[in-house]
């Protein structure tokens, strides 16, 4: 499947006014292009910022989250994902502000060169990407195929395999990809890598979330928490109106989603509560997301 390579400079830190900089995590970097246009001419919209930066969102995975919306996941592995990425890149020692602990306070090595694999952008105006730190000979532009051995080379591929992060699929990721990123997560969560030993809230076991304090201390899949969170900001005491709660909204909170059986279904079928219990009903591996446009 060919994928544009572009390459450019990743950037974690602003020096003229750090405590207004970007906010790494995961798996999501700001990235400068080295030619812009070559990001244009992805599909989609390209969203950059007033420094000609942009948001590289990892394709085929999420990270728990270290910031949403004033909350955040389990922050153990949350920052444990985020520092694999922030090494593997190569910035070297890296302090955050304690004040606020998703901005960079100071960083040894930065900007650091690095490429993306893209094809197109989000509705967020992200490029949803694959991500390699370092050099390569390939020309800048160049349409690469995306093999195994490129694809193991990835961020993506080496935060899947060492259990930093839950797969997550859209209907725009090509199938012969998923499905390597897939077995990755499979064989990840068989040898109970990184967080999976402390997995909840999935096909196997419920959990029990009354508020947004036990929320935050808890290893889920970050699509399921980002819901959850923005239904407790909304008021909501216990997960009784939960299911209610994302059928009023099909756009940005009842995705839609193709089941494992083949059928097109919604956010609301892949889970299921009972009082305050909540469990999945499938495992991450086996949902695709369509996107909104689709």
């Amino acid at each position: 499947m060919g994928y544009t390579l572009i390459k450019g400079e990743f950037h974690i830190y602003y020096p003229d006014l750090p405590r207004q900089g970007p906010e790494p995590d995961g798996d999501t970097l700001k990235f400068l292009p080295d030619d812009p246009t070559l990001v244009e001419d992805l599909q989609g919209w390209a969203d950059f910022n007033g420094r000609h930066m942009i948001n590289t969102r990892f394709e085929g995975l999420d990270a728990l989250e270290t910031h949403f919306s004033g909350m955040h996941q389990n922050m153990e592995w949350a920052e444990n994902a985020r520092d694999r990425v922030l090494q593997r890149t190569g910035f070297g020692e890296i302090r955050f502000w304690a004040d606020l602990p998703a901005k960079v306070h100071s960083v040894q090595y930065h900007p650091k060169r690095g490429y993306v694999l893209a094809r197109s952008c989000d509705g967020h105006g992200r490029i949803i990407s694959f991500v390699y730190p370092g050099e390569t000979n390939r020309s800048d532009g160049s349409d690469v195929f995306l093999d195994a051995n490129l694809l193991n080379q990835s961020l993506n591929a080496k935060l899947l395999s060492a259990g930093l992060a839950y797969p997550l699929f859209y209907t725009t990721l090509p199938v012969d990809l998923q499905r390597r990123l897939m077995n990755l997560a499979i064989v990840s969560w068989n040898n109970q890598r990184g967080l999976w030993p402390f997995d909840t809230a999935n096909a196997a076991y419920w959990q029990n979330i009354a508020n947004v304090q036990t929320l935050q201390t808890l290893v889920l899949w970050p699509k399921l928490f980002r819901r959850l969170a923005k239904y407790f900001a909304a008021g909501h005491s216990g997960l009784g109106g939960f299911d209610a709660w994302l059928r009023e909204d099909p756009r940005d909170r009842d995705d839609r989603i193709l089941l494992p059986t083949g059928e097109v279904g919604n956010m609301h079928d892949v889970l299921e509560t009972d009082g305050n219990w909540i469990h999945m009903n499938y495992w991450p591996e086996e949902i695709v997301i369509l996107p909104d446009d689709a």
